[in-house]
């Protein structure tokens, strides 16, 4: 036969197969006319983790100088719970990097702190237990885009399983995989507070694309009365009809308005609906599923999630998520289980080293109109701690580890930490268990903020459980 009848006759059978394999995996044409030439998903099995799994969670690590010596020496406990999960979570809400090294700057708008962290932050993150971190959060950018490339660099050498940043959206936007003795572990990471700069795009066409974090972008809503509403409308020059908008904020009439106004959000459809899709994709690809979300709306004085929240929270659990894990706020907000699959809406701080700061960009004393020079960082950053982060909720906190058999949530675990809420100096915001005191008044504040979810949880000795026969 000659070689190129041969190839052809090769080329007809591989596509004959191909053509074999999709007619049993793919809607038949007529299902495809019907939805409009749209192909339907089609069901993907997963197999969730067999035997005992267990998934320790912590909120944000706000982790700025190598501690794990110190803390192995005062609350080694602690560090045996980390370490004794079968998979560890927190967010790594810093900056990582080497300013002898350093080719970027620091960004003219920050997610509030320029954080920095010393580069080896990552590797004692990771000796402490922690194995997968999310990295979507408004402090991303705080460097710019090079300092988020350094710390991602400093976060694999660390080999720290890292999601929700990348060097485009869709990388951003992409699960993380952590393949260990149990199964594989997959991460989404996305964040709704953020900078202008944060977002990541994609390229299209000759435009590159940009780095950043996988962000979910909303729309601020304040709710007044009729009468207000009138009025904005007014001052706002709004035409009949259209949206009333002003300062980048759409106000909507009420009919139970409060004072002070109360904020709601509508999250982006089309951002949203890209997260599910990495879920359920994670799911497919995975045993057990993450998703992370940072989020300080409706602000960081609220116990109260913002209103986006819950419907947010049970549909990544619907796409396929065994756990949603949110922080921000820096405290504490409820847990609920949702289809047997926990909730946690805000696990507050895990470190919280902000004092810890040597170097800052002069951007940090303007906003205090304080002339670099006339004060040290501590003196600046304890002037700011003291009017923004004085609040002892913020230094409290609960390592919470869920225990699955067979895929199934069967108890979780509250583990109460204390950050030093009344240390002076490096101490402060440095993790250690707390004693029994604190942990009662931690815990019985996480059973008040849980009991509108249906949740209840018991303390005993120091610890809090929920049992998931007890949760309605």
């Amino acid at each position: 036969m000659p070689a190129i009848l041969h190839r052809r006759a090769l080329r007809t059978l591989l596509c004959a197969g191909v053509a074999a394999i999709l007619s049993t995996t793919l809607p038949a044409r007529a299902e495809e006319e019907e939805s409009g030439g749209k192909l339907a998903p089609t069901s993907v099995p997963s197999t969730p983790i067999a035997g005992d799994f267990s998934f320790a969670a912590v909120g944000d690590l706000i982790y700025l100088r190598p501690m794990l010596a110190t803390i192995e020496k005062q609350s080694p406990d602690m560090l045996r719970i980390l370490r004794g999960a079968d998979i560890t979570f927190g967010n790594f809400e810093t900056t990582a990097l080497d300013l002898k090294t350093f080719k970027g700057s620091p960004q003219a708008e920050s997610g509030g702190t320029w954080m920095l962290a010393d580069p080896a932050v990552p590797g004692d993150v990771a000796k402490m237990g922690i194995d997968i971190v999310g990295h979507a959060n408004n402090h991303t950018t705080d460097w710019g885009v090079e300092g988020m490339i350094d710390t991602l660099d400093l976060l694999d050498a660390a080999h720290l399983v890292h999601a929700g940043t990348g060097r485009s959206m869709t990388a951003a936007r992409a699960p993380a995989y952590h393949d260990g003795p149990a199964g594989r572990v997959g991460l989404i990471s996305a964040t709704t507070t953020f900078t202008p700069m944060t977002p990541a795009a994609d390229p299209l066409g000759k435009v590159p694309g940009r780095g950043g974090a996988n962000t979910i972008r909303s729309t601020e809503i304040g709710l007044v009365s009729e009468a207000d509403l009138a009025t904005i409308a007014r001052l706002s020059g709004t035409k009949p009809g259209a949206p009333v908008k002003m300062k980048g904020r759409e106000f909507r009439a009420t009919a139970d308005p409060v004072a002070p106004m109360k904020i709601e959000y509508d999250l982006n459809a089309r951002d949203v609906n890209a997260n599910l899709l990495a879920v359920r994709q994670a799911k497919q690809n995975g045993n057990f599923v993450i998703f992370s979300l940072h989020n300080h709306e409706p602000g960081n004085a609220s116990q109260i999630t913002a209103n986006f929240a819950q419907p947010l929270a049970h549909q990544a659990i619907d796409a396929g998520a065994d756990v949603y894990v949110g922080h921000g706020p820096h405290q504490l907000r409820g847990i609920e289980i949702y289809k047997g699959k926990p909730i946690f809406y805000s696990l507050g701080n895990f470190a919280m080293m902000n004092n810890s700061l040597d170097d800052v960009p002069p951007d940090m004393y303007d906003q205090f109109g304080v002339e670099p020079g006339s004060v040290t960082t501590p003196e600046l950053l304890q002037a700011r701690n003291a009017k923004e982060f004085s609040d002892p909720n913020l230094y409290e906190t609960v390592i919470a580890v869920s225990h699955f058999r067979d895929g199934v949530l069967s108890e979780i675990r509250l583990y109460p930490v204390d950050l030093g809420v009344t240390a002076t100096g490096a101490a402060r915001g440095v993790p250690h268990m707390a004693d029994m005191a604190t942990g009662t008044r931690i815990l019985e504040r996480l059973q008040l903020l849980s009991q509108p979810y249906g949740t209840r949880i018991v303390i005993d000795r120091g610890t809090g459980y929920i049992k998931i026969g007890s949760v309605r």
